[in-house]
């Protein structure tokens, strides 16, 4: 049974009531009415009636007696959660005690009136209307995010993807080149570039891992480094050793941090150990607001420091320290301290 309030210019609800008493609902129309509210009341009495016109969805907001002579409030209210989710729903009951409310409530549904006090039916309708386009607007910027975000993640692999194979790519045609060069400087050359070639691999591998992040493991990608490096030159013989801290920085340092420690590590196993037994004891941590990227040993002898500062003063090197705002120290009067890297801190953790 349909009845219709009073129309007004604003547009008219569609407003399912569940409700056994005719007098009832004309007074349910009328309080909505006398408000100006524009709607369309269909009233039905039983749990078949109320199933069916549920399932037609469209509504606006449902009202419901709680009880009935052969159907409850609460029974409609696991109809609605379960078929129309989403949708308010205001028990308008003559017979409704504190607890029976908050029972209610607790169960999802969204007020309750009196019909003694059917004057706040109005403000209640509109404020379970407002509640609901809220929460309607909150999911819509919820799927909307999750669907940036999926094709973001999408993009993130293709780039991901397509890195790693331009990548192996161009460390494929240096071998090439390597294997057919017949000057052994320029085979040296191509050599230290695809060592650096490789750090940037390994700096995108850790970096992303196929998911991408905002924040570089330098601490992580040091140490692997280090064990790398020191495991393709068995001729040098050294062995590594760690005191590293956790040390994050944003990933738009990784590739130049990447390539500093490359830089550092490789002149320090091409010249500061000059073919004898040692260990090459690699610290990495922040104090004071600077990090800290230093090499040492029991102890270099001049020579040895002297070739491997002489070695590293290309402009690969300066090129790096700049865009990092690093500065490089080969302490001299340190014995045991081949190179001092120090950087702020401000964006690593």
């Amino acid at each position: 049974m349909s009845l219709q309030a009073r129309p007004q210019s604003s547009p008219t609800l569609r407003i399912l009531l569940l409700e056994d008493s005719a007098l009832d609902a004309e007074l349910v129309t009328e309080a909505l009415s006398s408000a100006h509210l524009a709607a369309t009341i269909e009233r039905v009495d039983t749990a078949a009636d109320f199933t069916r016109a549920v399932q037609e969805s469209g509504w606006d907001i449902i009202l419901a007696d709680y009880r009935l002579p052969a159907f409850d409030g609460l029974s409609a209210l696991e109809i609605v959660q379960a078929r129309a989710p989403g949708t308010p729903f205001i028990f308008v009951s003559g017979a409704l005690g504190e607890e029976v409310a908050v029972e209610a409530l607790k169960r999802g549904a969204t007020d309750y009136v009196l019909k003694h006090s059917l004057d706040r039916l109005p403000g209640t309708v509109l404020r379970a209307l407002a509640e609901a386009r809220e929460r309607a607007d909150k999911r819509q910027a919820q799927d909307a995010l999750q669907t940036l975000l999926e094709q973001q993640t999408a993009l993130l692999h293709e780039l991901d993807h397509r890195v790693k194979n331009n990548l192996q790519l161009l460390l494929s045609l240096i071998g090439i080149e390597i294997r057919q060069a017949e000057d052994d400087q320029v085979r040296q050359v191509l050599s230290r570039m695809r060592e650096r070639l490789q750090a940037l691999a390994a700096a995108h591998r850790d970096l992303y891992d196929g998911k991408g992040a905002a924040r570089f493991d330098a601490s992580s990608f040091a140490k692997g480094l280090c064990e790398e490096l020191t495991a393709a030159m068995p001729e040098v013989r050294i062995a590594p050793e760690f005191e590293i801290e956790n040390v994050e920085v944003e990933a738009s340092k990784a590739a130049p941090i990447a390539l500093l420690f490359n830089e550092i590590i490789v002149n320090a196993l091409t010249h500061a150990y000059q073919q004898r037994h040692g260990k090459l004891k690699l610290a990495l941590r922040i104090r004071d607001g600077i990090l800290l990227f230093q090499i040492s040993d029991e102890a270099f002898s001049p020579e040895e420091k002297a070739a491997a500062q002489n070695s590293a003063s290309g402009t690969i090197l300066k090129a790096l320290s700049r865009q990092l705002d690093a500065h490089v120290e080969w302490p001299s009067g340190e014995p045991a301290t081949l190179v001092r890297v120090t950087m702020p801190a401000q964006d690593v953790s």
